[in-house]
């Protein structure tokens, strides 16, 4: 029910949450951050996108009719190091979609408040986020990134000393109360938008055992802008404070703050006050992770030297390459750095782990090969480096002669995370494995020390299966874990993208009966989705562009996903003639002997 207040409100509301403006934001952003999230899409939302019309206007009128109540969200951990872990969240397509609707809009309100241009943010506009010089971010874009280093350089050349600090635990102790009154005092126009966006963020928050909901902490959305927008401002108040302080120098990227001083008295004052300042938000600064050091610490600290050094050889492999010349002596310069750092813990402190992912990505790039030691070390021993060692792996040249590097990490019991299992799901069906009893021994194998009473690893699992698996296999899977899939809705979706192995085969009426039997509507959408595409022409064609276009960014040049789709609509009598081009233009992907053998 809505109070006698909100008819007011609604315009304002109205102003920034309408369709058209929800069809934008659907287009420029959210569908290619919802196709790029850490877990696999079975059908990459285009069951969202072929009605988006239809269903943008269904959550504005939702919306202004005061009746939005966001869903559940996906959780998952993601492990940062010994042990301890993330807890990331991804919501809904609605929800994610309302979520950069208001971010954007607020965004282009806030960013006029900001009282100190060393604060560095920008919205993660997916034109500018791109990898440079070797670096991915997980917080924004990466050149906001660099920007925020170049200005800490700047003053560790000015100042005799850097202090180096973070708030501990950042995201989770955000206080709704405070971050409302902090952002009250910048009198902003859409106050009524900040009420919906913090309304939304609230029912993401952690809940479990049927506890009372308490209003502390900004879930962690690792492709979304709302939350970073909003603890980037929590923070403004901190920025006025150093902004003020004579002869000092600071630089703030999310939560890491870094400031020049001239004497040893001055950085312990500024941490001081920092931290005073900050408790009376109920945050504190981390004090494992705060660093008082000399402009030659402050150095080796950031790795001024690795990151030049990484700067030369990207820039001769460029002119190289640009040339046509042979890049194998910096092939075996990027093998020996990483395999000597690693014995070395070179890579340990600082900003070391950053300058190792660099390093790997540039392997994956250019072609330099990780060895059995040191790819099972980055796996075992480097959480943080993990995807990247996998995403290395399965554009290697011969992934299958390291397959059993893959099994034995997974037998290890060193994953204690979600998004390890996830990874390693993503590279196998990603890798072009050779067909061979070998490496049908191996993925079974790893899927015997899959526990699939765990949503995330039951996820994993079927996702591995749908490419390397049996019909009868998928659908034992599904049939044995259905109360597991039952409460998940993302789990439930990936059922129902089993469609595409099921259909033509003697399995597909018990399939298609235990998604009717399940009541699921997560499986269902999906389902539907794969019925349209196999048995009309009008749903073949609505995703007939999308299917067609290639993926040079996989191994296969094409998504697991669109394979599946693809496969799927092989099927469709009603569009004969459309098969054989549809089939031909992915002809790269059919060198795979296990999606060859899946072809109809």
């Amino acid at each position: 029910m809505q109070s006698p207040k909100f008819p007011s409100k609604r315009a304002d509301i109205e102003g920034v949450i309408n369709a058209s403006a929800l069809r934008s934001r659907w287009r420029d952003k959210v569908r290619d951050a919802m196709r790029k999230q850490p877990i696999p899409d079975p059908v990459e939302h285009l069951d969202f996108h072929t009605s988006l019309d239809a269903l943008c206007k269904g959550i504005a009128a939702e919306i202004s009719s005061g009746q939005y109540t966001p869903r559940p969200p996906i959780r998952y951990l993601s492990e940062k190091s010994k042990g301890l872990c993330r807890q990331l969240v991804i919501p809904s397509v609605k929800d994610a979609l309302v979520l950069q609707t208001l971010s954007d809009a607020l965004w282009v309100e806030l960013r006029t408040k900001a009282p100190s241009k060393n604060a560095f943010y920008a919205p993660n506009d997916q034109r500018f986020s791109q990898a440079i010089r070797g670096y991915t971010d997980e917080y924004g874009p990466i050149n906001l990134w660099l920007s925020f280093q170049t200005a800490i350089l700047g003053f560790a050349t000015t100042k005799k000393y850097v202090v180096v600090t973070d708030i501990a635990n950042y995201y989770d102790f955000i206080s709704y109360d405070h971050l409302r009154n902090i952002l009250s005092d910048l009198a902003i126009v859409r106050e009524h938008s900040l009420d919906l966006l913090l309304y939304t963020l609230s029912h993401m928050l952690w809940q479990p055992d049927y506890m009372p909901r308490v209003q502390i902490g900004l879930p962690q959305i690792p492709f979304l802008d709302a939350p970073r927008l909003l603890a980037h401002c929590f923070l403004f108040e901190i920025d006025r404070l150093l902004s003020d302080r004579p002869h000092t120098d600071f630089a703030r990227y999310m939560d890491d703050i870094d400031v020049g001083v001239d004497t040893i008295p001055d950085a312990k004052v500024v941490l001081r006050d920092l931290d005073l300042s900050l408790q009376t938000r109920q945050i504190r600064l981390n004090s494992g992770k705060t660093l008082i050091l000399s402009d030659t610490e402050a150095r080796r600290h950031f790795r001024i030297r690795d990151n030049a050094l990484l700067d030369r050889l990207e820039d001769q492999i460029i002119s190289k390459i640009g040339r046509g010349a042979d890049i194998s002596r910096e092939r075996r310069f990027i093998e020996r750095f990483i395999s000597v750092g690693l014995t070395s813990h070179r890579f340990e402190g600082g900003n070391g782990d950053k300058i190792l992912r660099r390093c790997i990505n540039y392997a994956r790039r250019y072609g330099a090969v990780l060895g059995d030691t040191d790819l099972l070390r980055l796996l075992l021993k480097w959480p943080t480096a993990r995807s990247p060692a996998l995403q290395w792996w399965q554009h290697s040249a011969s992934p299958g002669t390291q397959l059993e590097l893959i099994r034995d990490f997974v037998r290890s019991n060193e994953i204690i995370d979600d998004a390890s299992f996830i990874d390693v799901s993503i590279a196998l069906v990603s890798a072009k494995l050779p067909r061979s009893v070998k490496t049908w021994r191996l993925i079974e194998d790893i899927c015997k020390h899959l526990d699939d009473e765990n949503v995330w690893v039951l996820y994993s699992k079927l996702w591995i299966l749908s490419k390397y698996g049996t019909e009868d296999e998928v659908m034992q899977l599904i049939e044995t874990r259905l109360p597991v899939w039952i409460t998940e809705e993302q789990a439930s979706r990936l059922v129902g993208g089993m469609y595409s192995r099921f259909v033509g085969s003697l399995q597909f009426p018990k399939f298609r009966a235990i998604i009717q039997r399940s009541g699921n509507q997560g499986s269902r959408d999906v389902f539907d989705f794969y019925d349209a595409l196999v048995t009309t022409s009008s749903g073949f064609r609505a995703v007939l562009k999308f299917m067609r276009t290639p993926n040079p960014s996989f191994p296969n040049r094409i998504s697991h996903a669109k394979f599946l789709m693809v496969r799927a609509g092989a099927h469709n009598t009603a569009v004969p003639a459309a098969i054989p081009s549809l089939i031909r233009t992915h002809s790269r992907a059919l060198q795979d002997e296990y999606y060859r053998a899946l072809t109809p």
